[in-house]
């Protein structure tokens, strides 16, 4: 808000929030305020309502419930207009409402939607639409009126305002648009002028604009004056200008002269712009408003800038006139409802004091009767009187405010004007003491000074003058001046002494200003001079001006003039005036600017200046930028120790620009950037900064002192920069037990650098470290060296187990198994076991776990990996376990999770073999009753197997085995086998059963070899194995077996034949436990060309993704593109084969085996990385397949493009219209016309009719036109021509004239009646082949020009189209006509055919006249018995019709008869009475009939019988 002296006071009205108005609502769209009675509020929530606020009682809203777009409260009295969209249309419906009287005044529907409206008088509505402008008047049943239509400017405009002048003969529309592309914010202002009286427009750029009324003096009649203001931006600059302007100029009267000023915004506001411009009518101020709150006020008559101040922290977006008090109503985003009046205690004496505009002053103390301005005026009229200008001395007197001037001493002085003849005398007669007193009683004291100079007494007519002139009278300015100006030139001391008293406030300044430059004044001619030339001129002579009083004079000037008088004195002398400027922005630096004062020095490079200023303002601003620039100018002037303590203490500079300044300064001290990047998150930035200059000391610096925590960045950093090993390992050594281990783990491990960590991770160890981060990185070093990594896993107790675990995954799965077992992490354990086959270690787990939810989550039926696991369970786990527990809880879950089979299995594995559970009795009887159970047929063995002589009968088989070799019972010899792999016997086990054939113990065998080393017989087992199982446990232990025993031959020839081997699983326990270990066996190969060995092991390497690159480029690099393709080709079947491997192979087919790549696509597109093999295709230049690709990743646009634009590859007829018609771009529908009118004409109607249905057929018929072959499409547009198009039309018709295809033409013609018909007839009329001109007669009748079409025929003869055509006429002059023309050629034969042709038209008289005058009655003979038999026809019906009517009427009248006879004969049967008076025919006498000659009596002749007329010859 203004301060208390201000010249304008705001004042708080009301707050909308106060009364209950959501913020929401408080917005452009939902708030109006048409006048300083009311304001409205449309809410939409929490329903919809409208809310009216009397400004008179703002705390008692009228709220209703109506819903509408917008409403508008009349600036007068209690009618409220409301606007509502209608649903489904742009149409608005608009109703006028009287609150008071509860009634509808008025409603009207418009046609288009109203985006803006306005009450522009209380008894008219201003409407705008996209289009033009409206007025509707509230009065009477009037519709709105069009009045005027937008101008392009205009268009996609916003409007905010539209108001008319007070005579309603001028109106102005303003709307806003998007700013210039150089300056989008900058919001641009457009306006349109209206003259109602010369309908024409004016397009102007404004933001603001209203209309006032003025008096001109020596004009009667007030003067329309227009006021708006513009914000531009041209050639980089922004202009503001506020403009004022007669409209109608009166002829031969005195006119206002235009009249321009500047609108000044501060820095911050430069995007800031007008939204609204009230005027005071009371004061004749213009009020220029923002929309950031800033306020400018203007004087109406001369522009001049009265005063500026932002009176709104919010962004205000709605004004309203308060004309009662002279100022206005703003609304902000806040809901603040502020009221701006003139203050008008303190306007005056602001304006002549601190604007020192005395005229100003005067002028609005007489407008507006406002106190403060009597010296002003008093002073004036004794300028005037002195001047002897009595006229204007006595109109000034008439029109002084508050009447200060009509008094008695006025009128006195007026009458003494013309007693100065005794002073002549005394002149005359050298009487100076009479002269002096003479002048001195008529208070001419001027003339004293001239008279006393002309006499040489100029010091004693000073000291005379200055006790005569003490009381400093207005109308002493001219003898003020004369004293001031002769002592300028004689005494300057003198007049300094005066002028630093302070005595003479009157005096003319300029000239006064002149002699003080002259005489060396210059502090006192700056104090005089107004223009800033002179200023600009004076205050340079710094040499001879005490700098405190120069810096002190800069406080008066303005802002701008200040600036430029800065910018002056650092041109004339940078060095010497630099102290001077930057006191003066110090002590002025909220008037000036800080910004602008920052620009000026940067102007001059003077970082010097611009540190000394900004450290002065520092420790008050906020602003980034400030404390950036003084960052900046502190390191440009050395002062190295200020730049690290304002980097060290300031929070508010921009840390990512100050740190590049800092970078690009290259500072000897580092220590300012050390702060900014360790406050601000750049200390990898720092570390490498420091490192690539060679600062290593500050690295050191920082780490040990600064913040170790921030350590694991800088060693990450350093690593990236390759900084060597042992400076990284001693910096880590110097923090120690600092650092925090988690980021530098973190850190070393993205970088795959962890061994550096050894020395310092077992230094934290041998302290007794528990910290869980240092053993889980000691743990992850020693699994990638590989250095008995069980042995940590299993004995370390502080690593976190699922840390380590997910580390050890993809390295080794067993040693995850490991952790995790150890921190039983069930479900990462059950999950990477399963990833990776490890089921015997999952079921080990799970028995020692002896957990009833372990075990219900691996046995339940969803677990895909079940069956694998109990297989596992019954073979190895329990077999392998001695703790009942582990048994019991196995069986319970068995048990619990229904699974009878799967009991069995289990049971007879610890109970029937060699087991420590063989013996126990509730074993062998759950066996038993599981069976009966689940297979009752197994019962019986059971029993007989679990008898006491099982043993002795073992031991007699056995025997009668070795003795009689050549019995080969299978079944005889699989119980061998088992009873020998229970005694140990693994190899005699093994040739057992192979000579069973017995695959089904294949776990167990392979198990007891495996424990027994025994590989060369399991070779042969396995073999056989294989030949009746294909399980991936067979191929995987067949490889392992091969390794073992070193056949690599035969691991080699297996590997290349189909196999189910699950090679990293084999890889795994070979030792070779991670990617790298194959990488390298790999790499090694190829090297060494041996490319069988090098497949082998690429195949376990390329099934991870990260890896598959390496290994392509590896390969590609030597050249091995043939060998890396049957690698590719190889992992295609891989179990683990992923969209990488498929798409690889796709991209080295396109660079090296193209003939393959379409294959390759068809087989595998849903399981390629589109995109990839798209680039690489597109890059091999392979367009075929790049089309094909765009066409399965749905890119069809580009399909059809690079179909067209490498047509001899990729160009398929039936492929590309599957493609067309699936684009989405419109274009390359017709860029498909011109590719095959150019490359395949002949197929060119196929695509068209694949695009009838999108295509523009006019576009597409332009296209063939212009080529020259427009017949070639002549079967499309037979196609499309049912569509009725002009062009198709037209060029259809056209190719027949041209094949002179009459029969087509009048067909194309009937059907389609969309072209230039007229111009087809004519073209036509003058054909030499005589069907055509029949044709163009046949047009001229459909057109309706039938005397055209008849005279085309008579031409050629075509007597019957003649004939036609005038029959289908329906005019008779047109067929009688025709019958002329018959007669006159001789066409008698055609005279007769037209009777019957135009039979409805012609007259029988005619007829008759032209036959028997041209002896034609045989030609016409037929007609007239036509027409008499048409004729009698019509007679016979006529007479058969009366006849029916005559018997109708006498069948009525016997109906009658009939009733009548019925109601006498019910009067015979009624008691006896007076007899009734006789009525007409019922029984009381005789009625004779009417007359038959009645209507004769009424002039008309009798009719005869039928109503005809009597026949005779």
């Amino acid at each position: 808000m203004a301060a208390a002296n201000a010249p304008i006071s705001m004042k708080e009205v009301l707050t909308l929030p106060s009364i209950g108005i959501s913020p929401q609502f408080i917005t452009f769209t939902n708030v109006t305020m048409e006048s300083g009675k009311y304001i409205c509020v449309r809410e939409t929530a929490p329903q919809n309502s409208v809310v009216i606020i009397d400004m008179s009682m703002p705390m008692q809203p009228l709220r209703r419930p109506i819903t509408a777009d917008s409403a508008l409260m009349n600036p007068k009295s209690r009618i409220l207009a409301l606007k509502a969209q209608l649903p489904g249309t742009t149409q608005d419906h608009l109703q006028i409402f009287n609150i008071e009287m509860k009634t509808k005044m008025k409603s009207h529907q418009m046609p288009e939607q109203v985006v803006f409206w306005k009450w522009i008088i209380p008894k008219m509505l201003g409407l705008v639409t996209q289009t033009s402008v409206y007025h509707w008047s509230i009065e009477g049943d009037s519709e709105p009126v069009k009045i005027f239509e937008r101008t392009a400017n205009l268009v996609n405009n916003q409007i905010i305002n539209y108001k008319c002048d007070p005579s309603e003969k001028w109106l102005v529309l303003i709307g806003i648009a998007p700013g210039a592309p150089e300056r989008p914010q900058l919001v641009k202002g457009n306006m349109q002028l209206f003259s109602v009286d010369q309908q024409r427009s004016q397009a102007l750029e404004a933001h603001a604009a209203s209309f006032a009324k003025f008096n001109v003096p020596g004009n009667e009649n007030p003067s329309i004056l227009i006021s708006f203001a513009t914000k531009s931006f041209n050639s980089g600059q922004v202009t503001s200008k506020l403009h004022v302007i007669e409209l109608g100029a009166q002829p031969g009267k005195p006119s206002f002269s235009k009249k321009k000023a500047y609108l000044f915004f501060p820095p911050d506001f430069q995007d800031d712009f007008l939204v609204a411009m009230p005027i005071s009518h009371k004061y004749s101020l213009i009020y220029v408003i923002t929309k950031l709150g800033l306020l400018f006020v203007y004087d109406l008559e001369t522009a001049t800038a009265v005063y500026r101040n932002r009176i709104s922290p919010d962004p205000i977006f709605l004004t309203s006139e308060a004309s009662a008090v002279g100022g206005f109503y703003a609304i902000n985003r806040q809901g603040q409802v502020l009221l701006a009046t003139v203050n008008e205690a303190t306007i005056i004496p602001f304006v002549s004091g601190q604007l020192n505009n005395l005229e100003l002053a005067v002028n609005l103390a007489k407008r507006g009767n406002l106190p403060g301005a009597e010296n002003l005026v008093v002073q004036r009229f004794q300028e005037l009187f002195a001047q002897t200008k009595y006229k204007e001395a006595a109109e000034l007197a008439a029109e002084s405010p508050q009447g200060i001037l009509r008094t008695p001493d006025t009128v006195a002085k007026f009458q003494t004007v013309d007693n100065d003849l005794a002073l002549k005398i005394y002149i005359k007669a050298r009487a100076t003491p009479k002269v002096v007193a003479a002048f001195a009683e008529r208070r001419e004291f001027d003339k004293i000074l001239i008279y006393s100079k002309q006499r040489n007494l100029i010091r004693e007519a000073t000291a005379f003058l200055l006790d005569v002139l003490k009381p400093n009278l207005p109308e002493h300015a001219f003898l003020q001046t004369k004293v001031l100006e002769i002592n300028l030139v004689t005494f300057p001391n003198v007049a300094d002494a005066i002028l630093a008293n302070g005595m003479f406030s009157h005096y003319d300044r300029p000239r006064i200003a002149q002699l003080c430059e002259k005489a060396g004044l210059y502090v006192r001619a700056l104090q005089h001079y107004t223009e800033l030339p002179d200023i600009k001129r004076v205050i340079v002579n710094t040499h001879a001006i005490e700098p405190q009083s120069l810096v002190e004079f800069f406080g008066t000037l303005s802002r701008e003039w200040a600036l430029e008088c800065m910018k002056d004195l650092l041109m004339v002398n940078l060095r010497g005036n630099l102290q001077i400027i930057v006191q003066v922005a110090k002590e002025y630096s909220e008037q000036l600017g800080v910004d602008a004062c920052i620009k000026i020095f940067e102007q001059f490079k003077s970082y010097e200046g611009l540190y000394f200023f900004l450290g002065s303002y520092l420790s008050s601003s906020e602003d980034p930028d400030i404390h950036f620039k003084y960052i900046e100018a502190a390191a440009k002037t050395g002062q190295i120790k200020e730049v690290e303590r304002v980097t060290r203490e300031s929070n508010f500079y921009d840390a990512e620009k100050t740190k590049n300044f800092l970078m690009d300064a290259k500072l000897p001290d580092a220590r300012p950037l050390i702060n900014v990047c360790d406050r601000f998150g750049f200390v990898p930035d720092l570390t490498h900064y420091l490192y690539t200059n060679n600062m290593l000391r500050y690295i050191e610096g920082y780490v040990q002192k600064v913040n170790p925590g921030n350590a694991p960045l800088v060693v990450g950093q350093l690593l990236d920069d390759e900084c060597p090993e042992d400076f990284i390992k001693g910096l880590i050594l110097s923090v120690r037990s600092l650092l925090p281990v988690e980021p530098l783990v973190e850190e070393c491990e993205k970088r795959n650098r962890l061994r550096l960590l050894t020395q310092f991770l077992e230094h934290l160890v041998s302290e007794g470290s528990q910290d869980v981060h240092v053993h889980n990185a000691l743990g992850k070093i020693i699994i990638d060296s590989n250095n008995n990594p069980e042995h940590f896993l299993t004995t370390n107790p502080y690593y976190d187990s699922r840390v380590v675990g997910k580390y050890c995954e993809k390295r080794d799965p067993t040693l995850a198994v490991v952790a995790y077992q150890r921190g039983q992490c069930d479900d990462e354990l059950i999950n990477v076991t399963n990833k990776n086959s490890l089921f015997k270690l999952q079921a080990r787990y799970v028995v020692k776990r002896m957990d009833g939810d372990l075990w219900e989550k691996v046995l339940n039926p969803e677990n895909e990996y079940r069956r694998q696991l109990i297989d596992q369970v019954v073979s190895t786990a329990l077999s392998e376990s001695e703790s009942p527990e582990q048994v019991s809880a196995a069986v319970k879950a068995f048990m619990t999770a229904d699974l009878p089979h799967e009991l069995i299995e289990l049971l007879e594995k610890i109970v029937l073999q060699n087991s420590a559970f063989s013996g126990n009795f509730n074993l062998q009887n759950l066996l038993i009753l599981t069976a009966i159970k689940a297979d009752p047929s197994r019962v019986m063995d059971y029993i007989n197997r679990l008898s006491m002589y099982y043993w002795i009968i073992l031991e007699a088989l056995i025997g009668l085995w070795n003795l009689h070799s050549e019995f080969e019972e299978d079944a005889v010899w699989s119980q061998v086998a088992k009873a020998q792999l229970r005694e140990g016997l693994v190899s005699d086990a093994i040739e057992s059963f192979i000579r069973a054939d017995d695959a089904t113990q294949f776990l167990d065998v392979i198990r007891a070899s495996e424990d027994a080393d025994i590989y060369d017989d399991l070779v042969r087992y396995i073999l056989m194995v294989r030949q009746k199982v294909k399980e991936p446990k067979v191929d995987s232990e067949l490889i392992y077996a091969y390794a073992k025993i070193d056949r690599l031959g035969e691991i080699e020839e297996f590997i290349l034949m189909p196999n189910v081997a699950n090679l990293q699983n084999v890889g795994d326990r070979a030792q070779a436990n991670s990617a790298k270990t194959w990488k390298e066996v790999c790499f090694a190969c190829v090297d060494a060309e041996e490319f069988r060995l090098g497949q082998i092991c690429g195949l376990n390497i390329i099934v991870q993704v990260d890896d598959l690159e390496e290994v392509s480029e590896y390969y590609q690099n030597r050249g091995c593109f043939t060998e890396l393709m049957s690698l590719m080709e190889s992992g295609l079947g891989l179990e683990r084969a992923h969209m990488g491997i498929f798409t690889e192979l796709g991209v080295l087919y396109a660079r090296y085996r193209p003939e393959k790549l379409m294959e390759h696509i068809k087989l595998f597109s849903t399981r390629l990385n589109i995109p990839k093999l798209i680039r690489a295709c597109d890059e091999q230049q392979h367009w075929k397949e790049l089309t094909y690709l765009y066409i399965q990743y749905d890119e069809f646009d580009n399909a059809a493009t690079t179909v067209m634009n490498h047509s001899p590859e990729a160009w398929d007829h039936m492929q590309i219209k599957d493609i067309i018609v699936k684009v989405a771009s419109v274009e390359l529908y017709y860029k498909a016309v011109h590719f095959y009118l150019q490359e395949h004409p002949n197929l060119i109607n196929d695509m068209l009719n694949v695009l009838a249905l999108r295509v523009d057929h006019t576009r597409v018929v332009d296209i063939m036109r212009k080529a020259g072959h427009l017949r070639l499409v002549k079967p499309y547009m037979i196609a499309v021509q049912s569509n009725n198009v002009s062009a198709v039309n037209e060029a259809l018709n056209e190719i027949y004239v041209e094949e002179e295809d009459y029969d087509r033409l009048r067909e194309s013609i009937d059907l389609h009646d969309n072209f230039d018909q007229i111009g087809l007839a004519q073209k036509i009329e003058k054909h030499e082949l005589h069907e055509m001109r029949r044709v163009a007669a046949y047009i001229y009748k459909k057109m309706g020009r039938l005397k055209q079409s008849i005279a085309l025929s008579k031409k050629d003869n075509h007597y019957r189209d003649a004939m036609e055509t005038a029959s289908q006429s329906g005019d008779r002059e047109l067929a009688e006509e025709l019958l002329v023309y018959f007669i006159e050629q001789g066409k008698k034969e055609c005279f007769a055919s037209c009777l019957f042709v135009c039979y409805d038209l012609i007259r029988v008289d005619v007829v008759l006249e032209l036959a028997w005058i041209h002896n034609m009655i045989d030609f016409a003979f037929p007609y007239l018995l036509q027409f008499i038999r048409k004729y009698t026809s019509k007679v016979d019906e006529l007479i058969k019709d009366k006849i029916e009517a005559q018997k109708e009427v006498k069948a009525k009248e016997q109906e009658e008869k009939e009733v009548i006879v019925q109601q006498n004969m019910y009067a015979q049967l009624l008691p006896l009475a007076l007899p009734a008076p006789p009525m007409p025919g019922i029984g009381g006498g005789f009625v004779p009939p009417l007359p038959t000659s009645s209507m004769g009596g009424m002039g008309m002749p009798p009719m005869p019988p039928y109503g005809m007329p009597p026949m005779g010859y």
